[in-house]
């Protein structure tokens, strides 16, 4: 149920687990399986069409004697029957199933804001941008109309529209509700390299504030803007409103077959991708699983996580055995406004919350010698636990080599690994290509030199 990202990937490796099974995906919308990821870079341009995004045409699912049911939506499961009904183009109809993956996605979470809506719809002039036909309908929206922009929310989606409709020209203001930007991927103290580029391309960003109202007549005219440490209010001018503020699970029908869900309302799984029900399993947005290092359930966001559950479900599904690691690490990467932004493994709040007890290192270093000329600037955050300096996560920015330093932490990480270990690792080294000491030891050694100064009690 679900062909997107976890549910083209799930029957894809059902097929190679089992060359006989007979395999359907039921989608709700128009399009085979497609990059949402890509949508930003879409809408600026940089991708040439919506239609390039498209990774698995409804040709390859042919080839592959996958049943691809597009428009078509499951209205009700029975799962002591083990049948479901569907709506498609043909009309109402039920199908039989041994086994069920739950690829459901999530829709836009839409903020409680005065004109918002006009009826049961947004108003003309106010956008969502979660699938393709979001961002088609708001490019040609953009292309005609919009000027100033407002984007409610400056999570991963948020900035990467504001990046794309500011390459296009447009004036953007970037409202969050919290205390920095990409509250969800870093901690504050890592977001002022970015900011800065932000501000430098123009980009006006208010954070910790709460957007009241949409006003205008048959357009939107503007919007009236709450700052959340003083409630002051103000006005600011728009002609057209994003909101990117989060997703809720898609789990109805999920709860309805018995489907047990985690702490934060998404369907929970085990390592097989599995749910408490037996033969029905779940992958991508509508899940979540445990994190490797709070224990703690967590939501699937992460398009990579959910290509990966789509896998160990489908194998599963059709009688394989294969699972997941002891929990995820969450690894994230994005470029935003010249940025490349990486990180791995919970956020300083998360590992509070889980009552662990950590020690961090903030270190700045670069991609080559500071003799080479050319090389960037780097700035890494590193935590381990203060206890046996375990490594816990950390937090990459520069112009680039962030994403791949990243992979080599959670690399260890996942390996119950050491700040010490880290310290010592052999990493390459020429004057063109990197530095002799890397900045990722760099960090390792400051965490060593912190706990020594801690001394044995923490």
């Amino acid at each position: 149920m679900g062909g997107g990202a976890a549910g083209a990937s799930a029957a894809q490796f059902a097929r190679k687990e089992n060359r006989s099974a007979a395999i359907h995906i039921f989608e709700a919308s128009t399009h085979p399986e497609y990059s949402r990821c890509g949508l930003p870079y879409a809408l600026s341009g940089e991708i040439p069409s919506f239609e390039s995004l498209i990774e698995y045409s409804e040709e390859w699912f042919q080839r592959n004697k996958i049943n691809l049911h597009l428009s078509t939506k499951v209205v009700d499961i029975n799962a002591s029957q083990k049948t479901l009904a569907f709506e498609g183009a043909e009309g109402d109809e039920k199908a039989g199933y041994d086994s069920l993956i739950f690829t459901t996605g999530a829709s836009p979470s839409i903020p409680k804001i005065e004109s918002v809506s006009a009826g049961d719809r947004l108003r003309k002039g106010v956008f969502l941008f979660r699938g393709m036909d979001d961002a088609k309908s708001l490019k040609e929206w953009c292309e005609s109309r919009a000027r100033k922009v407002l984007i409610v929310g400056a999570g991963l989606v948020g900035l990467e529209c504001a990046e794309a409709l500011h390459k296009l020209g447009h004036q953007i203001t970037v409202v969050e509700y919290l205390e920095s930007v990409l509250p969800m991927m870093i901690d504050p103290d890592m977001a002022d390299p970015l900011l800065s580029e932000m501000i430098k391309a123009g980009i006006e960003i208010k954070t910790f504030a709460a957007v009241e109202s949409v006003f205008g007549g048959k357009d939107v005219e503007g919007a009236r803007i709450r700052n959340r440490n003083d409630d002051h209010s103000e006005e600011l001018s728009c002609d057209t409103v994003i909101l990117t503020t989060g997703q809720r699970p898609l789990t109805s029908l999920a709860l309805a077959a018995g489907c047990a869900l985690g702490r934060h309302g998404h369907i929970k799984v085990d390592d097989r991708c599995e749910t408490n029900v037996p033969g029905i399993f779940a992958a991508g947005d509508c899940s979540e699983y445990k994190d490797m290092i709070t224990k703690r359930e967590m939501p699937v966001g992460m398009g990579s996580l959910a290509v990966k559950m789509g896998e160990i479900a489908g194998r599963n599904a059709v009688g394989g055995d294969v699972r997941l690691l002891a929990g995820f690490l969450n690894s994230r990467v994005t470029k935003l406004f010249g940025i490349e932004i990486a990180a791995v493994g919970p956020l300083s709040t998360e590992l509070s919350a889980a009552e662990i007890k950590y020690i961090q290192s903030r270190v700045k270093g670069s991609t080559l010698p500071a003799y080479y000329p050319g090389g960037k600037d780097l700035l890494m955050k590193l935590t381990a636990s203060r206890e046996d300096v375990r490594l816990l996560s950390c937090q990459i920015m520069g112009k680039e080599g962030c994403g791949h330093r990243a992979n080599v932490i959670g690399a260890l990480i996942s390996a119950g690994r050491s700040a010490q270990d880290l310290a010592m690792l052999e990493t390459t080294y020429a004057p063109p290509v990197a530095p002799c000491v890397d900045v990722i030891t760099t960090a390792a050694q400051a965490i060593l030199i912190k706990s020594r100064r801690a001394g044995p009690s923490g």
